[in-house]
């Protein structure tokens, strides 16, 4: 229920970044992926990690209207910090926006950040408790709203300053949906923040001030780099290639938050059975992801050049260069990034702080290095870095601390992941020379190497036929009406 309420949003979001592009070109779309990652520059360094705090707790069993209410207070106060810092900056703003980026887009982009972060006390909490169907319904209606106010724009306004400004409808329609959902559906009472609240928050989220800032900066920087040194029509390209991959990567995304939700209420408890079932889980977990995401990646990377013109047009076919090495950042987070949450879940996190800062060495190199050679091809190739650099480090840790080491079935998906590219781009080439048509050569292709994987993962990897069945019953019509009709762990709003 989470990943689909989730991908319908993040198909909003996608579409209204395909709205755009269609109707007001690369270079309009440039600007708004510049202003989107200034933004997120500007911020990163006033958004201190209370967020994962704040879902950590409410994993645990701690009072939710507490819980809620301390962070709502929390994010009100840094937010308009945020604001005041910004708004008195932005005086300087020529300083570092191209020319042809209008200051108004950008500070639309700041306020519409600031509210959907304000939401997150709610989001937040209702994945902390699993509420799949309350979390989904608030990222639903705040994107879908936002498509909607982005539509009329494009209609009656097509104007970028316009288009950034109909994102704050997206914070504002979370904010009320959530609220709605949190106390009048579920009757929660807002609760005022206390000291051992506060306390318990600070201690969490201490090691997250350095390294929540520094994600947020390597998340962001990338755009604006593009923009600045590669021109913002290929910016436009490149925020044209993250979009899909941000819908990729939903794959990715809420299966790991709940995952930190569950590790988190396991070592909450801790004892050699609990133990037991924490690799249980983790294993589990890992093997039903990446059976799914292997399948999605090599879907995207297949059809990457019909994707890209048929949503885009074909003016947005140099897309296809950076999408094809984000579809490859994609599925490492899938076999790589699990291993991280483990220590978030064992409050272990701490030892992630010098890791961060030689990771954001290596990235301004390569980001030095790359970009101006291969423009938004190089960003992605730098995204694909930073997820493999050093992932070894936290698997040992992982090892050490928990027991769980590096789960071998993945080498056997990674493998296959590799087969199903090499036969593809094979049959497709030679198709192709025998002029064969692209729709067929592409279809055949796919067909083929899809065939030779099936078999190799199913001599390689002995839970593929639990895998099998149990992607069935996750797509059986009547088991996911049956779930809507009882809700998730409470009562579905």
């Amino acid at each position: 229920m989470l990943f689909a309420g989730t991908s319908v949003a993040s198909g909003f979001g996608a579409l209204t970044t395909i709205l755009v592009a269609r109707r007001l070109g690369p270079e309009a779309l440039g600007i708004l992926g510049f202003s989107v990652g200034l933004v997120g520059v500007l911020t990163a360094l006033l958004l201190p990690g209370f967020a994962q705090a704040h879902q950590k707790r409410v994993a645990e069993g701690a009072d939710l209207g507490r819980c809620v209410g301390t962070m709502a207070a929390l994010q009100l106060v840094i937010q308009a910090t945020a604001l005041v810092l910004l708004l008195t900056a932005s005086r300087w703003g020529s300083l570092v926006i191209p020319a042809g980026v209008p200051l108004s887009v950008v500070l639309f982009v700041l306020v519409a950040q600031l509210l959907v972060n304000i939401s997150t006390s709610l989001s937040v909490a209702f994945v902390g408790r699993e509420w799949a169907v309350a979390h989904a319904s608030m990222q639903m209606a705040g994107k879908g709203l936002r498509l909607a106010a982005t539509a009329a724009v494009l209609v009656w306004a097509p104007d970028i300053r316009w288009v950034a400004a109909a994102f704050l409808v997206e914070g504002f329609a979370e904010i009320l949906v959530g609220a709605y959902i949190l106390i009048g559906r579920r009757g929660i009472t807002l609760r005022r923040p206390d000291r051992a609240t506060l306390k318990s928050y600070w201690r969490y989220a201490r090691p997250l001030l350095i390294t929540s800032p520094i994600g947020v900066l390597q998340d962001s920087l990338d755009r604006i780099l593009v923009a600045r040194w590669a021109g913002l029509t290929a910016a436009g390209y490149y925020q044209a290639a993250r979009a899909l991959w941000e819908v990729l990567g939903t794959i990715n995304a809420y299966p790991f938050q709940l995952l930190l939700s569950r590790l988190s209420r396991l070592f909450a408890a801790p004892g050699g059975e609990m133990a037991a079932e924490t690799r249980r889980v983790f294993a589990s977990a890992m093997d039903r992801l990446l059976f799914v995401a292997v399948l999605a990646a090599f879907g995207l990377w297949a059809l990457r050049q019909p994707i890209v013109t048929l949503i885009y047009g074909e003016q947005f076919f140099s897309a296809v260069h950076p999408l094809m090495i984000f579809v490859l950042a994609a599925l490492a987070q899938a076999a790589f990034n699990p291993y991280q949450f483990i220590l978030y879940a064992m409050d272990q996190h701490a030892r992630l702080v010098p890791v961060v800062f030689v990771r954001l060495a290596v990235y301004l190199v390569a980001m030095v290095v790359l970009v101006p050679v291969w423009g938004g091809t190089g960003a992605a190739a730098v995204r694909l870095l930073l997820v493999l650099f050093p992932c070894w480090v936290f698997i040992r840790w992982t090892r050490e601390l928990a027991g769980i080491g590096f789960q071998w079935f993945t080498g056997a998906y990674l493998g296959g992941f590799a087969l199903l590219i090499a036969v593809n781009e094979a049959v497709r080439a030679s198709l192709s020379a025998a002029s064969v048509p692209a729709p067929v050569a592409i279809g055949v292709g796919m067909a083929v190497a899809l065939a030779a994987y099936s078999g190799f993962l199913w001599q390689t990897h002995a839970g593929t036929g639990d895998n099998l069945r149990y992607t069935r019953d996750l797509v059986d019509p009547r088991g996911f009406l049956a779930f809507l009709t009882k809700g998730d762990s409470s009562k579905a709003p």
